[in-house]
């Protein structure tokens, strides 16, 4: 058996993954689409980190960047860092590359039909992961029937035989997570593991990951855009606009004080169960800002409510909330000269669209 099976010491205080400064870039025929615009986050061992955006913020971007898997027309820019376990992943060779992704750091991607390889049967994907990593076939294949088994896919030796469409959606997301943690990585990126899932899939596939970090302490990336997903399952949520981290905290801390309106305005569009009358869900006015020409000010600026004038001039600070400073915001409201009149309105909203209330 290879060495990849040997339980991984964990150090829960210690980060595993540290992002810094991270700025990508598309180059198209438009000009340059800056994607992601300097963000940066640590992952600590064993914990799991769901990034909660809109659609074309910059989470699959970020995420792709830390498996080195930004390809032309994409370039990270350089004073970008991607430090896994104290070492720089722009600077790997082919040859680290390759045990890093699938080894140390593997990913769940999408659309797992797009993603396995329709003309290759199910099994024989697994096994190539493992074999890339030093198992011989025999074992790769005793390994792989072992692994299918064990995301809930039954009769395992028949279905390791078979091809990808002969897989349900969900049995085809199992298939994927079997895959990302065949060789047991230290760190698996799940991107919208539960896309056109049923509900009852949905809760399956996430406790299939919650269980996969509380058995082998793995840590885990969640991208996702919808909060119900992770409410049950994230410690860290980082929220994303526009290329940009506008607020992170402790799963409490953005659920039951959200500081940015942008988050008040995400979470007063899901829908609750306590709530005792019919309640109409709330939209966001507007569309996210041409990432071509990014906004000099706040990225939100222009969709808020509470909106100053000088959200649209310059970029909000950011402001670390509490002692321990694990929750912080880049928001305008929270400067020492901000208008009383605005943070009282900014308290009505937070109250009615922060997901603590059902009262209007």
């Amino acid at each position: 058996m290879s060495e990849q099976n040997e339980k991984k010491e964990i150090n829960k205080n210690q980060p595993l993954l540290q992002v810094e400064d991270l700025r990508v870039s598309y180059y198209t025929y438009a000009g340059e689409v800056q994607s992601v615009r300097g963000i940066s986050f640590d992952v600590k061992q064993g914990e799991i980190m769901a990034i909660i955006g809109e659609s074309g913020c910059g989470k699959s971007v970020t995420a792709r960047s830390i498996m080195s898997l930004i390809r032309k027309p994409g370039k990270i820019k350089e004073g970008s860092k991607i430090l896994f376990d104290g070492k720089n992943v722009a600077a790997m060779t082919k040859k680290e590359l390759s045990k890093y992704r699938g080894g140390e750091c593997s990913m769940v991607f999408q659309d797992a039909l797009v993603a396995l390889d329709p003309t290759m049967r199910v099994g024989k994907q697994i096994m190539e992961n493992l074999c890339i990593h030093g198992w011989s076939k025999k074992d790769a294949k005793e390994e792989a029937i072992r692994l299918l088994g064990a995301v809930g896919i039954p009769n395992a030796e028949r279905r390791f035989k078979q091809y990808p469409f002969e897989f349900s959606g969900g049995m085809r997301q199992r298939a994927m997570i079997a895959m990302a943690v065949a060789c047991q990585p230290r760190l698996v990126i799940a991107d919208e593991p539960t896309t056109a899932l049923d509900v009852t899939i949905q809760a399956q596939i996430m406790e299939l990951l919650k269980k996969l970090r509380d058995e082998d302490g793995t840590s885990i990336i969640l991208i996702s855009h919808d909060f119900g997903v992770v409410a049950g399952f994230a410690d860290v949520i980082t929220v994303m606009y526009a290329g940009k981290i506008i607020e992170r905290g402790t799963k409490g801390e953005i659920f039951y004080e959200p500081k940015h309106p942008y988050t008040w305005a995400l979470l007063g569009a899901v829908p609750r169960l306590d709530w005792k009358n019919k309640q109409e869900l709330r939209t966001i006015r507007g569309t996210p800002p041409d990432l071509v020409a990014p906004p000099k000010g706040c990225p939100f600026a222009k969709r808020c409510e509470l909106c100053m004038n000088v959200c649209l001039e310059e970029e909000p600070p950011v402001k670390a909330f509490g002692e321990d400073g694990t929750h912080s915001a880049a928001c305008w409201l929270y400067a020492e000269d901000a208008p009383q009149e605005v943070l009282e309105k900014a308290k009505k909203f937070a109250f009615t669209r922060g997901g603590r209330t059902n009262e209007q």
